[in-house]
């Protein structure tokens, strides 16, 4: 029984240590802004569109917030990605009505 318990508490222990949570708050009125002039300036097309995955460790929580409309519930979510080793910016937009996703960028 000791060793079953033992067994447990360490696998636990291991999946805990791999497990890598992101926080995402709602976007200061700066970055709100940049992210509705990329939107407003069609920054956000196609041929802006990336096939991205974030390493892990180079978000922080500060680094990353979303924006959404709470009056027009379109299901749209708009987030900011600021990546801790360099100046570029990334925006992801999450369409919640089909559950698609699409990461566009790098901006400056």
């Amino acid at each position: 029984m000791m060793k079953t318990q033992a067994f447990v508490f360490l696998i636990s222990c291991i999946v805990c240590f791999q497990s890598n949570a992101i926080r995402v708050v709602s976007c200061e009125k700066e970055d709100a802004d940049y992210i509705a002039n990329k939107l407003a300036s069609n920054a956000l097309i196609e041929a802006n569109k990336i096939e991205k995955s974030f390493p892990r460790g180079s978000l922080k929580y500060s680094e990353i917030c979303e924006v959404r409309n709470e009056i027009i519930m379109d299901g749209l979510a708009f987030t900011l990605y600021k990546l801790e080793s360099n100046k570029h910016k990334f925006i992801s937009v999450y369409n919640g009505l089909d559950g698609s996703s699409k990461l566009y960028g790098p901006f400056k």
